[in-house]
């Protein structure tokens, strides 16, 4: 796999993961919480904290990919902010 297809590849992953993110702000603002008013709080400093952390490592990410640089890197940080993204998806 040459550097071309795996800048390409950790894009579209990036891009997946964005799609998640925003799935999981669009399923926390309109379904209704399934605990106490402290317990909607709480999921809501979760999915918070976790956007900001994804969005984050997912630009840090996109950019490297983008210049086609350091590409273990922006692999690296693509699958951290998936655990982030991850936290935000369970919390909402």
């Amino acid at each position: 796999m040459n550097g071309l297809e795996l800048s390409r590849g950790i894009l579209i992953l990036v891009a997946i993961e964005a799609l998640l993110l925003v799935a999981g702000w669009l399923r926390l603002a309109f379904t209704a919480s399934r605990s106490d008013l402290a317990g909607q709080g709480m999921a809501q400093a979760y999915a918070i904290i976790g956007s900001i952390v994804a969005l984050l490592l997912l630009g840090a990410a996109a950019a490297l990919a983008w210049q086609g640089k350091l590409s273990w890197l922006a692999l690296g940080l693509a699958l951290l902010a998936a655990v982030f993204v991850l936290i935000v998806l369970v919390s909402a």
